[in-house]
């Protein structure tokens, strides 16, 4: 048996399809069913992990709470660590270059930076990645890219949207999925929609930001990027459609999470869950609690989103007339708190993902905030609740989650960036570690 300290530890390791050996459900409902046992914590990784990477998440953090809870409460406590294919990719390069300007991009020393395309190499690197992302269709796709990169007209810019469009599939019942996909699908109606698509990733993002996102990223108010040409506009549709994988694939696994293991446990003893989820895998695991029902002597206590890579309306029953979130059925699920720390400390939540979410670059308004469309929970928490479902907690890391609400922790304190991690991967960290305690314990 493999253990975290003196937790029981138990791997579920799903493919891209959410299969999962059914054995292990077994296993999990062998390690529950041990006397004195009494919580299970399930924790997601998110994208650019490997299991490696994982193992190591999962170690440090359970690590850091093990110190604060109780005493031989780790030793009833049942640990489970999802493995789903999110491999390592780099990250966006349009964030990378992103510097500030006062009416255009600026170099490191104040003097105009250098525009132009994505490197030869870099452009390959960024094909490699594609390709190992999804296989077949990804290799289908890349030789479609390979020819806009060379020459980006009207012929070949339908061949890649409509080869692309391909590769992502139906965006399935998801309304996050969806509002990604729709650009995507109207640009493959005819040569002119999709060479417009692609004209549009041409240049280098350039948009404004509230102070507040711009001081927490050491930017201005006024942004621009560096790389701009053919290469990038289709390096820029490639990684538009890996965001979309990624989400697709958190959500088909967070829903086979549900459906088939923790829906399937045969439990002698009461258990309560802990669901844990990091990035997209914040994503995975709110899939999982918005399609859980009842499960004998389960009892879904806590959900914990740390960082979490997808919409900030994602629990919303109302973003706007007719539309919800794509995870509406989540708050007032747990019998205990549903956590989300959230900061403009982190990249990746706060410019990284609303970057890569906006395809068709609609950048008029201020992005990265709460009052951006395409803002994410790790950045600015969860937004149009209905009054009185969320507690705000912003003191220093004193951590009282309340049970029945949603608890939103402003994390500007702990969740930074060091020398050893950016901020958005500082999550395990000794404060996260004791906020983990307090709802598990």
């Amino acid at each position: 048996m493999d253990t975290l300290g003196p937790s029981p530890f138990l791997w579920l390791e799903f493919d891209k399809t959410g299969a999962i050996d059914p054995a292990t459900t077994t296993s999990l409902a062998a390690l529950l069913n041990q006397p004195g046992t009494t919580d299970l914590v399930v924790m997601s990784h998110g994208w650019k992990n490997t299991k490696d990477d994982a193992r190591k998440l999962y170690g440090t953090l359970w690590a850091n709470a093990r110190k604060k809870l109780a005493p031989d409460k780790a030793s009833h406590t049942v640990v489970a660590g999802v493995v789903w294919p999110a491999k390592a990719y780099r990250t966006d390069f349009d964030t990378q270059t992103l510097v500030t300007g006062g009416g255009g991009a600026q170099a490191a020393g104040g003097t105009p930076a250098a525009v132009k395309d994505l490197a030869e190499e870099d452009f390959k690197d960024v094909l490699a990645d594609f390709e190992d992302l999804f296989g077949p269709d990804g290799t289908a796709t890349a030789e479609k890219a390979r020819a806009a990169a060379e020459t980006l007209d009207e012929t070949t810019s339908l061949f890649l949207v409509r080869r692309g469009n391909e590769a992502i599939g139906a965006p399935r019942s998801d309304t996050e999925l969806k509002a990604d996909a729709e650009p995507i699908a109207l640009a493959t109606e005819d040569a002119n929609s999709a060479k417009v698509l692609m004209e549009g990733l041409v240049p280098p993002p350039t948009f404004n930001l509230e102070s507040s996102v711009g001081e927490a990223q050491g930017l201005g108010d006024f942004v621009s990027g560096v790389i701009s040409g053919p290469r990038a506009a289709v390096a820029r549709f490639l990684n538009q459609l890996t965001y979309y994988e990624m989400k697709k694939r958190a959500g088909i696994v967070g829903e086979a999470l549900t459906k088939g293991v923790l829906s399937k446990l045969v439990l002698q003893q009461p258990i309560r869950l802990h669901l844990v989820g990091h990035s997209f895998g914040a994503r995975l695991v709110a899939a999982s609690a918005n399609g859980l029902t009842p499960v004998p002597k389960l009892e879904f206590f806590s959900l914990t989103l740390l960082q979490g890579a997808f919409s900030h309306n994602g629990f919303a029953k109302e973003i706007k007339p007719g539309l919800a979130g794509a995870f509406p059925d989540v708050v007032g699920k747990p019998t205990g708190p549903i956590c989300i720390t959230h900061t403009h400390n982190d990249l990746a939540c706060t410019l990284a993902y609303a970057l890569a979410s906006r395809l068709s670059r609609d950048i008029a308004k201020s992005i990265g905030d709460a009052n951006d469309e395409f803002g994410a929970m790790g950045a600015n928490g969860p937004q149009h609740l209905k009054a009185g479902q969320a507690v705000e907690d912003d003191t220093d890391a004193v951590f009282t989650p309340q049970a029945g609400k949603v608890n939103t922790f402003l994390a500007d304190k702990y969740i930074i960036k060091t020398a050893a991690s950016d901020a958005h991967n500082n999550v395990a960290n000794e404060d996260v570690g004791r906020l983990l305690a307090k709802i598990v314990g």
